[in-house]
This record gives C-alpha cells, sequence and structure tokens, in this order.
C-alpha cells in the first residue's frame, strides 16, 4: 500500500516536471520567433534602405553623367557649328527645258554654259557602250542621254540589216560649245547639239561630206527619214520648215520656221511624240517642226518668247 502511495506521488512529479518543461521550451520558442521576426524585419529594413541609398546615388550618377555629355556636347556644336550644303540650282530662262525629251533649243529658246556643262554630266558614250563610231575625231567622245541612245543603237543595227556592209557614224552628237560656220550653224547656247537628245547621222560609203544636195538622194538619209521616227527619232531639220534656201537670211519665226535644212540632223523625242511629227498630226499630214509641233500641240505659246510655255 506504502509502495502505491510512493509510485503515484512519482507519477505526479514526473507529470509535473513535464508540463514545467514543456512551458519553459514553448516560452523559448515564442521568444526565438519574436527575435527572428524582429531581425528580419530589421534587415529588410536596412535592405531597403540600402537599395534606396544605391537608388539614389545611381541616379544622381547618371543625371551628372548626362548633365557632362550635354555640356560636351554643346561645347562640341559651338566649335563645329552645322553647315547646310546647298544643292546648285541653274537658274535658265528657258522654259521648255523642263519637257526632257521635247525641250526646245534655239536662237529663240537659248540655254546658258552652266546648263550645257550640267547636261553633259548625264550622257553616255555611245562608243563604249555600243560601238557606235564618231567619223570626226576633232568633234571627241560622242555623247548621247541613255533612253536616246538605246534606241540609236537600235536604229542603226537595222539600218545595217537592211544595207549589209554599210555602217552609219556620227559626226557630232552633244556639243559644249557653238560652231561658227554661217547659217548651218548656231552659237553656244542656241544649238540643238546641247539637248544631249540629237546627233548627226552619216553613211561613210557615201563620203563623209555634210552636203544636203550631194546627201538628200542617199539611201541612209532616205532610209532615217522614212523609219526614223519608229525608234523615237525625227527628221529635225526639213526642207519644208527651213524658211528659204541656206544662202537666205535665218528666219526662225512665230510660225514654226526652223532657218535650217540639214539631212544628216536626226534628234530624238521618244516614239509617240516622234510618229506625230513624222506623220503629221498637226501639219495635215506632213512632216512637221518640232517648234510647229511644240506650239500646235499648246505647249508653247509664243515661239519668239522663252518663258511662254504653258
Amino acid at each position: 500500500m506504502k509502495n502505491k502511495k510512493i509510485r503515484g506521488r512519482l507519477i505526479l512529479i514526473l507529470v509535473f516536471v513535464i508540463m514545467i518543461a514543456s512551458t519553459i521550451l514553448i516560452a523559448n520558442l515564442v521568444k526565438n520567433k519574436t527575435e527572428f521576426s524582429e531581425n528580419s524585419a530589421q534587415e529588410t529594413e536596412e535592405i531597403g534602405q540600402n537599395s534606396e541609398e544605391e537608388l539614389s546615388d545611381f541616379s544622381e550618377n547618371l543625371e551628372t553623367e548626362i548633365t557632362d555629355e550635354n555640356s560636351s556636347l554643346d561645347e562640341d556644336q559651338e566649335q563645329k557649328p552645322e553647315t547646310l550644303v546647298e544643292t546648285p540650282t541653274i537658274k535658265n530662262e528657258n522654259c521648255t527645258t523642263s519637257f526632257g525629251k521635247l525641250m526646245l533649243i534655239n536662237p529663240n529658246f537659248t540655254v546658258s554654259t552652266d546648263f550645257i556643262a550640267q547636261r553633259k554630266t548625264q550622257l553616255v558614250n555611245i562608243t563604249e557602250l555600243y560601238g557606235i563610231k564618231e567619223g570626226n575625231e576633232y568633234n571627241g567622245i560622242p555623247l548621247l542621254d541613255p533612253e536616246a541612245a538605246v534606241n540609236l543603237n537600235e536604229m542603226l543595227n537595222d539600218y545595217k540589216k537592211d544595207y549589209p556592209g554599210h555602217e552609219i557614224t556620227t559626226r557630232s552628237c552633244f556639243r559644249s560649245e557653238g560652231t561658227n560656220c554661217g547659217r548651218l550653224c548656231y552659237a553656244t547656247g542656241t544649238s540643238d547639239h546641247h539637248t544631249g537628245y540629237t546627233c548627226d547621222l552619216v553613211d561613210d560609203a557615201y563620203g563623209g561630206l555634210l552636203d544636203t544636195d550631194y546627201l538628200e538622194s542617199h539611201p541612209e538619209w532616205i532610209w532615217l527619214h522614212q523609219n526614223s521616227y519608229k525608234y523615237g527619232f525625227i527628221d529635225r531639220f526639213v526642207s519644208s520648215w527651213a524658211g528659204g534656201s541656206m544662202s537666205a537670211p535665218v528666219n526662225v519665226d512665230t510660225n514654226g520656221t526652223t532657218g535650217l535644212y540639214e539631212t544628216w540632223h536626226f534628234r530624238y523625242v521618244g516614239k509617240e511624240v516622234a510618229k506625230e511629227i513624222a506623220l503629221g498630226k498637226y501639219n495635215d499630214g506632213n512632216y512637221d517642226s518640232l517648234e510647229h509641233y511644240l506650239k500646235a500641240s499648246g505647249r508653247v505659246k509664243n515661239l519668239l518668247d522663252k518663258t511662254s510655255c504653258n
């Protein structure tokens, strides 16, 4: 009986000890958790403060760098001011130069030496590209507008097919300067050769002289007169628009007279216009002059006034 009492007391003491130990353990756990939370919060706050400080320092440094760079750029701009390069423009009173293939250059519709120089830079060497030869070395390299050159090459090749063994060569295409040889030659600024669309053409088999009386019955002139419009070229100075014999005074009038008769002078105007001129759309079915065509088609109002384009 006595042993049972002792055992009971021991059990109670053990339970009491376990309860006290459990209480102490729980208290320590709560305390540690609280300290950990407080430490974490403090560390987080410190990290946030450090991040804000670092971000602030980065922003300040970036602003400083940008300011310094802008200051450097400003200094460079002050030291090296921007210069505007103007594209040179050529002042020219001849309103037809804007017509391109249909530009009119004659004693009434003149162009400046600046225009002539610029036009030269837009042309191609037809000997180099197509093997079309210049028959007079004095005239230099034959230059022509690229579009005109393609069609000239086709035209001269077809001529050779119709006349085997024959070959047409040029006697001057583009000219930078005028010439002085009477009525058949015009001064600088007044020649159709300044257009870059013109070549004098001769078949060497019939001689190289530029003589209308001698050449007008020759096959090359007859063929070119009848067929050149199919390739965009016109017989530029036909006898019907010459305004008299070549011994008479030059008569370039308001009706469309050219003042010239040349069997060798061919001018590119494009296939559509060439056909209308050759078949006389505005000239009762007869071969027209470029001057008369431009007036009759409403492009030029007064053939004596180079500012009268519509």
